[in-house]
């Protein structure tokens, strides 16, 4: 997390979330996994999300752009006069985040979520960005 609040509540609430590998996000129900594994290509964030296991659960995959999305307060804005990521999500950064929405005028493409500043944008699959895993539907 590369901001922390000094309300205390928020403080209890990360310090208890960082206890369990996942949060479930109150306003869509998701479920997210807590600690990234890190940056890797697209395929291989495929990969990872079909082979994981948290609290005996294998349904986990990556998340779409919207999913992402979601965890962003669109209220908020930065200096820069972008949403910022919202302040009850634990696991609060600025990175970038594949999602497992391809991009369809490039198929070798896929969308990701740029936490510093809710820029969403395209890149070849073949880079390397950090991943979140998710579970449940927004529907």
């Amino acid at each position: 997390m590369s901001e922390q609040s000094h309300d205390p509540k928020t403080n209890e609430n990360v310090a208890a979330a960082e206890e369990t590998p996942t949060w479930t996000d109150p306003q869509t129900k998701l479920e997210w996994q807590f600690r990234s594994p890190g940056e890797m290509t697209w395929h291989d964030a495929l990969e990872y999300a079909r082979s994981l296991r948290l609290n005996g659960k294998g349904d986990w995959r990556l998340p779409t752009a919207p999913e992402l999305e979601t965890l962003l307060d669109r209220k908020i804005l930065l200096e820069s006069m972008r949403p910022a990521m919202r302040m009850d999500v634990p696991f609060r950064d600025t990175l970038s985040y594949w999602s497992s929405t391809t991009f369809a005028p490039d198929t070798r493409s896929a969308w990701i979520v740029m936490f510093d500043g809710a820029y969403i944008l395209s890149y070849y699959k073949t880079s390397r960005y950090r991943i979140r895993c998710v579970r449940g539907s927004l529907g």
